[in-house]
């Protein structure tokens, strides 16, 4: 740090001079006036950690000092300069207040060699959180060569992109305003104060600007997920943690994975064309924002995939920011099934019928259908094998939850891994099943306009 010489001032107090050391003269003079008003340099009302002193200070970080007052009014503490009988005036969330010294001490023990270590912030918008993760709410958005004060390495979530951990640790870290909260080290640069100067952003190094910083600082999942957990009708085949945009600025990489979609482009560099839109080249590929906040992908037209029968070609797609772990909402998912699971098999777990065989369904998710060759292969494929697994995994629209309970999916075994669904209900004796076609899909969820097929009574045996 560049020191500027203190500005010196004496006030005599109790026959004593007091020399007080502050770059501005009205803080100066105010803290001695405090001095005098409450006698409140004389005897110290707690001990302090200084984390982050001024640049003209005579403090050094980690240094434990007494402190001799509280001023609500500039928001400041009193502190006694180590080493000299001079006081300084320091914004509150520079210091950590204790009781004792002996509390202090430790404090700063604690701090260890981070005690004068800062963090630079290497690109525009590098975000601290709330916890030590990158699905963590954010709390402050960093500048491009910002510093921060480093606080603690504390354990946090492996970083990765592309499937490949990056580089790097979690810490807990102090802004230039006294926030705090936890920043992946990937892009800081790591500056001891105590043994060089401040180092600098490369001359002439490109910076990243907002959007790029949205870009690569923000997770991105396709537009679907949103909806499916505010509806609570999660499509685990479509919902997973693969889904997505993953970026690595080290190795120049962006992931673009959707269903029915995975590309990886690697770029040279990011232009923004005309329209707005951030280029990656030289695939081509682009990225734009819209005024919600949204984020569309224009993949290069040789990559667009070819339209289904009957529908628009696509020629984006859509992304939005989301912290929701994944991981948390498919858990719950496959909670929700196996409380479905259960109930449909606690009153006894085979169902016979004269015309359709014998159904046996587990709470281990696996079935045994014997005698169904009345369905084959009109509604279950010839290849289709007595044994397979039942996944509940279907939706019913509002019209069809007044008459049906629920609807899965049986996956026999076989060389094609046929599946048949159905919806169902029950009672304490049977069981009632209905094909359900293509046609009566939507994603998940089965609609009544599509029409079902083939209704299958079956007696509970227990």
């Amino acid at each position: 740090m560049t020191k500027s010489p203190p500005i010196r001032y004496t006030k005599r107090m109790n026959d004593r001079a007091v020399s007080v050391r502050r770059p501005r003269l009205a803080a100066a003079l105010m803290l001695a006036i405090l001095c005098v008003l409450t006698s409140a340099c004389s005897q110290a009302i707690g001990w302090g950690v200084v984390l982050w002193p001024p640049q003209a200070s005579e403090i050094i970080p980690g240094s434990v000092v007494p402190v001799y007052f509280k001023s609500n009014i500039t928001k400041s503490y009193g502190v006694g300069v180590p080493g000299s009988n001079a006081k300084e005036e320091l914004e509150l969330w520079r210091v950590d207040l204790f009781r004792s010294a002996r509390e202090a001490k430790k404090a700063a023990q604690n701090l260890g060699q981070l005690a004068s270590v800062y963090g630079i912030s290497t690109r525009d918008g590098l975000i601290l959180r709330t916890k030590a993760t990158n699905l963590a709410d954010q709390v402050y958005r960093l500048r491009l060569d910002q510093e921060i004060k480093l606080l603690q390495k504390v354990p946090g979530e492996t970083v990765s992109t592309a499937g490949v951990a990056l580089p790097g640790d979690w810490y807990l870290a102090m802004a230039d305003d006294g926030t705090r909260g936890y920043v992946f080290s990937n892009q800081l640069m790591l500056w001891d104060s105590s043994k060089e100067p401040r180092p600098t952003i490369e001359a002439g190094k490109r910076t990243m600007d907002a959007q790029e910083a949205d870009l690569f600082g923000t997770v991105w999942r396709p537009d679907y997920f949103r909806p499916m957990v505010e509806s609570g009708r999660i499509d685990l085949y479509a919902y997973q943690p693969r889904y997505g945009i993953f970026t690595d600025v080290q190795r120049k990489q962006i992931r673009v994975e959707r269903p029915g979609f995975s590309k990886s482009y690697t770029y040279t560099a990011i232009s923004k064309n005309d329209e707005g839109l951030l280029v990656l080249e030289p695939s081509g590929a682009a990225f734009s924002f819209t005024n919600s906040g949204d984020l569309q992908f224009y993949p290069p037209q040789a990559d667009l995939p070819p339209a289904a029968p009957g529908t628009e070609p696509v020629s984006f797609y859509v992304f939005q920011a989301q912290n929701t772990d994944v991981r948390d909402v498919i858990a719950a998912e496959e909670r929700r099934r196996l409380g479905l699971l259960s109930k449909l098999v606690q009153q006894g777990e085979q169902f016979v019928s004269e015309q359709w065989g014998s159904l046996i369904i587990t709470r281990s998710a696996r079935v045994t259908w014997a005698g169904k060759e009345a369905l084959v292969p009109a509604r279950i494929p010839a290849d289709a094998q007595d044994t397979g697994a039942i996944v509940m995994d279907l939706f019913l629209s509002d019209a069809l939850a007044a008459f049906w309970d629920g609807g899965f999916t049986i996956r026999f075994d076989g060389e094609s891994l046929p599946a048949v669904r159905f919806v169902y209900r029950y009672t304490d004796t049977s069981l009632e099943l209905a094909f359900v076609p293509d046609a009566a899909l939507k994603g998940s969820t089965v609609d009544a306009a599509g029409g079902l097929a083939v209704d299958l009574y079956f007696d509970r045996y227990r």
